[in-house]
């Protein structure tokens, strides 16, 4: 029997609200630049009015901040991310399905 690994994709943003895949996708991991002021990062189901699957705060602080889920988030509708660039710089997802598989 062979197990197949997923196309594992790196989306990153600088937008503040954006949509980093459309379509049924899991996420892996964040990898967030933070800023001199604390604030939130989240990801949630394919829109900004979509359930929230992840949220977490940063810290007021510069710096990277990297987070591997222990299993993927699913986000049926795709994965939109919300924060503000006071807080967040950049942020990369890690992720695999969506309408590019």
């Amino acid at each position: 029997m062979t197990i197949q690994s997923p196309n594992i994709e790196a989306s990153y943003t600088i937008a503040e609200g954006t949509t980093v895949q459309v379509g049924r996708t899991r996420v892996y991991g964040i990898y967030l630049d933070s800023n001199t002021v604390a604030g939130n990062f989240s990801i949630h189901d394919g829109s900004s009015t979509g359930t929230v699957k992840f949220r977490c705060k940063t810290p007021a602080e510069i710096g990277p901040i990297q987070i591997n889920f222990p299993q993927p988030i699913l986000c049926k509708d795709g994965v939109y991310t919300a924060f503000t660039t006071e807080h967040v710089i950049a942020a990369t997802i890690f992720h695999s399905g969506g309408n590019s598989n």
